[in-house]
């Protein structure tokens, strides 16, 4: 079953947004709305990254971070396991620490992304499918949209958005492969 969430941008995000679009609509530069698309989706994911935010700051200041945090929190009291699907490497390293403090996870939780080799993938997705309660691996929709099976997930989150509905669709087969 694939839930549609939708979330209110508000205060700095939604600011944020506003002033990016002002700025797109004032520019008569050469790539400007490339620009101006890859800056929204930035804002959209969280609006500024780097913040020395606590967690509760942090995650209250991304309408999109609230929706899966509130989902991975219904998702833990039951026992269950998730992969998040997000592109942003800086974001994957700052989630994961925020989600092992969150849920007091002994490690923080798994990053398969494209900088991981073969081997250590693999180590990742057999630790991940042995474990048991409660777990959550990080993804990039490339590295994670093919060629994995991890069928102890039973919950897909796609924090940021491929531009790629196809690629998306590979990611959520990741848990639909039950043999």
């Amino acid at each position: 079953e694939i839930v549609l969430q939708r979330a209110t941008m508000r205060g700095p995000q939604l600011g944020a947004y506003e002033e990016a679009i002002r700025a797109a609509r004032g520019s008569a530069r050469r790539g400007a709305v490339l620009d101006a698309l890859q800056r929204l989706a930035a804002i959209c994911l969280h609006p500024a990254p780097e913040a020395t935010l606590d967690d509760e700051g942090f995650i209250e200041a991304s309408a999109r971070l609230r929706l899966a945090v509130e989902a991975l929190d219904a998702i833990a009291s039951r026992r269950e396991r998730a992969l998040v699907f997000v592109n942003d490497l800086d974001m994957q390293a700052r989630l994961a620490s925020l989600l092992q403090r969150r849920y007091r996870l002994s490690a923080p939780p798994m990053i398969i992304n494209g900088s991981v080799d073969g081997r250590a993938r693999q180590a990742r997705v057999d630790a991940f499918q042995q474990q048991q309660g409660f777990d959550v691996m990080i993804l990039s929709p490339r590295a994670g949209g093919v060629g994995l099976t991890l069928t102890a997930a039973n919950h897909v989150i796609h924090l940021s958005r491929w531009w790629n509905p196809a690629v998306e669709d590979q990611c959520n087969g990741r848990v639909l492969r039950i043999g």
